[in-house]
């Protein structure tokens, strides 16, 4: 009986999701989101990717998927979102960092090497290693502005150094406009109300986040202050204009 009545439950969310509108999250790592991505999930079934599904694989593989959702750039996700409800979530770029940084301490060092390079290197050593270590660098250095102007899995394989500073932020920014919502990690729980009208998806009664880091309360040297604005120079000019440009968080 319970094989049968799991049976008909994804039946009845295959049905149910072939007719809510098709997503598209890019989700930039340790902003928000994982919650919804879970969310989504339980009412688009197989029918969606998130985090790294897209590592390795075309972007056309994904045209007739319904919800998608990744650690990819604006570039892979741009013609993906012609007809679809899209969105994203900005941080706090130094909050973010941090978060980042904690997060990968907090994983088993052999499974990735990042894990093993956060557990390895103190919180200075780490930031500085993020202006010159290419492997830390993609993840630190204005990964905000990075993601959302070109970012990773772009088709023609560029890095965050093919760029000038100042065009990649302009990109960043005219790029913001091609999304449907832009929320903001600090306004999640009305954010997240927002996307799921958007995807015409229940709202939850109780407020759900997954994937949280608590990073330790510690005092952060002059020199760690220094080194968190020196990686995110670009990503406070982003996330401070738009945060004082929209009445609320963006959306049309």
């Amino acid at each position: 009986m319970n094989r049968f009545l799991r049976l008909l439950k994804s039946i009845i969310r295959v049905e149910s999701s072939k007719k809510r509108p098709k997503g598209l999250f890019l989700h930039i790592q340790k902003t928000a989101g994982t919650s919804i991505v879970q969310i989504a999930k339980e009412h688009y079934g197989f029918n969606m990717s998130s985090h790294g599904d897209h590592v390795g694989k075309s972007r056309n593989e994904y045209l007739n998927t319904k919800f998608v959702s990744g650690h990819f750039g604006f570039n892979f996700a741009r013609e993906l979102m012609k007809d679809r409800y899209s969105f994203t979530f900005l941080r706090n770029p130094e909050e973010r960092v941090l978060s980042m940084y904690y997060f990968l301490r907090g994983q088993k060092k052999n499974l990735f090497p990042m894990y093993k390079v956060a557990k390895d290197l103190s919180l200075e050593e780490f930031l500085k290693a993020g202006s010159s270590d290419p492997m830390i660098k993609k993840r630190l250095w204005n990964n905000q502005v990075w993601q959302l102007s070109y970012g990773w899995a772009n088709l023609e394989n560029k890095t965050i150094d093919d760029f000038e500073p100042s065009e990649l932020l302009t990109l960043a920014k005219e790029n913001l406009d091609s999304f449907n919502h832009v929320g903001f990690t600090e306004t999640f729980e009305k954010d997240r109300d927002v996307i799921l009208r958007g995807l015409q998806l229940p709202i939850p009664n109780v407020i759900v986040m997954t994937n949280v880091s608590k990073k330790p309360k510690e005092e952060l040297s002059k020199e760690v202050i220094n080194l968190l604005h020196g990686l995110t120079e670009l990503d406070r000019e982003l996330y401070t204009c738009l945060l004082y440009t929209s009445p609320s968080p963006r959306d049309s």
